[in-house]
């Protein structure tokens, strides 16, 4: 396993780069995307981080000269899905990791598979224009932490 940050400092400069939206867009992978959601929940709690993330996203994505529309840009269930996974990670782990080995770790976890969310939403549900704009519940099965792994 390769560790991807060498320190605390490596994520922080992530998430100051990409709040600050000087983030080039090669470096926002989906390993990026789980770890700035980590640093949220792990600092700001799962509240804070759902109102957050979601205006962070939103203003990146137009930073890069992208549209946040009905098909395309910023997807609010993905997202919510996302900060509600990172959230039960970090409280299941934070005892016995520090943020940077949970970081490390996420990436080569099952928590961190790309396609979590189809666990519990079909493609056609995930992928409307009502899930693009808003939080749709999952339609194969109600969340639950346990069935992520």
């Amino acid at each position: 396993m390769v560790n991807h940050y060498l320190n605390i400092s490596d994520i922080k400069s992530l998430v100051d780069k990409f709040v600050s939206k000087k983030l080039p867009e090669e470096e926002w992978t989906h390993f990026a995307h789980l770890t700035v959601g980590l640093w949220f929940v792990s600092n700001h709690g799962l509240e804070e981080t759902s109102v957050l993330m979601p205006t962070y996203i939103a203003e990146y994505n137009e930073s890069l000269g992208k549209e946040n529309t009905d098909f395309s840009g910023y997807h609010e269930t993905i997202t919510q899905f996302w900060i509600w996974l990172l959230d039960g990670y970090w409280k299941e782990v934070h005892k016995e990791k520090s943020l940077l080995n949970a970081a490390n770790d996420l990436a080569n976890s099952p928590y961190g598979n790309p396609s979590n969310f189809l666990k519990f939403y079909s493609r056609e549900v995930i992928f409307s224009v009502e899930a693009r704009r808003g939080f749709v519940k999952p339609d194969l099965q109600d969340l639950d932490f346990l069935l992520v792994v």
